[in-house]
């Protein structure tokens, strides 16, 4: 697969910087350095956004971008502050499972500490993938586990809930930016998967209007005409696959030509064989990779 290239909106919005700022740098120090499209647009790879990122920390530490841009790796990292957060398997691992027995102990004093810390270390996007993601992931395993009550998921899934819609709230909006309606369907409570969808389409460029959790059909399609949206962004996590498909179905006709409809969640594959016209994504990550490759990537004629 080859990588991902990101045009130079969002990789200011993922790096916490400005377009000018990266084009003054591209100028004056020839970092970064894209790619050009046929058409003539700045592309970056992971790894430049990467490096953006980490020179962001590093000036905000008080370090000179003249000479950042001369270091290394390695350097660049130490500077920066390294590895702010632990990681394992690409997720920050030990907060994940700090966090996880702050909220079976029921202190939620310590457990927001843990997010607060979380969320000022990390940029919004890896807040989002390397913190509350993989969070909900280890939350979910241990209550089917049994090794944590229902409480205390509870617990977790508002904190979450909390971080995330203030997330949504606080990311700025592009100018004539597309779309995205989020929402779960009739008999589906739980939210927090479409509402990092929702997130994360901002992150990517998109506007986002999320709708919240259990809405009919009818009432998806009709915020999602009202509102000229694109894309219609359904999680599915234990709601029966018979009644998604009847909603799903029945969104599909009420929706207007040329609205896209993506589902995420545990069952999305099965109902998407079965369904005509939605696109099933099994994760987050593949979430984004619809998004990028959606908006970001040049047409074939460019």
């Amino acid at each position: 697969m080859a990588e991902a290239l990101y045009r130079i909106g969002t990789v200011a919005r993922l790096a916490g910087l400005s377009t000018h700022a990266l084009r003054v740098w591209e100028r004056r120090y020839g970092v970064p350095s894209p790619v050009r499209s046929g058409g003539g647009a700045r592309l970056y790879s992971e790894s430049e956004l990467e490096r953006l990122r980490l020179l962001k920390r590093a000036v905000d530490r008080g370090h000179s971008i003249g000479q950042l841009v001369q270091l290394e790796q390695v350097e660049l990292e130490r500077l920066a502050g390294g590895a702010v957060l632990p990681k394992a398997n690409g997720a920050t691992g030990a907060f994940v499972e700090e966090f996880v027995e702050a909220v079976r102990a029921f202190d939620a004093v310590r457990a927001e500490q843990l997010l607060e810390r979380a969320e000022l270390a990390l940029s919004a996007r890896d807040f989002v993938f390397e913190m509350l993601n993989p969070l909900l992931a280890r939350v979910g395993d241990a209550w089917a586990e049994g090794s944590l009550c229902t409480a205390s998921e509870h617990i977790a899934s508002a904190m979450v809930r909390d971080h995330a819609s203030h997330l949504l709230r606080r990311l700025p909006r592009e100018p004539d930016a597309k779309l995205l309606v989020a929402a779960t369907p009739a008999g589906e409570p739980h939210e927090l998967g479409a509402l990092l969808a929702a997130v994360t389409a901002r992150l990517h460029g998109y506007d986002a209007l999320y709708l919240g959790p259990d809405l009919p059909a009818v009432e998806i399609a009709r915020a999602a005409r009202a509102a000229h949206a694109e894309l219609v962004a359904l999680s599915i996590l234990v709601l029966d696959p018979r009644a998604a498909e009847v909603e799903i179905r029945a969104l599909l006709g009420a929706l207007p030509t040329g609205v896209d409809v993506v589902l995420g969640g545990p069952g999305a594959s099965s109902i998407s064989e079965r369904v005509d016209g939605v696109t099933a994504l099994e994760s987050l990550d593949a979430f984004e990779r619809f998004l990028t490759a959606r908006r970001d990537t040049p047409p074939a004629s460019a």
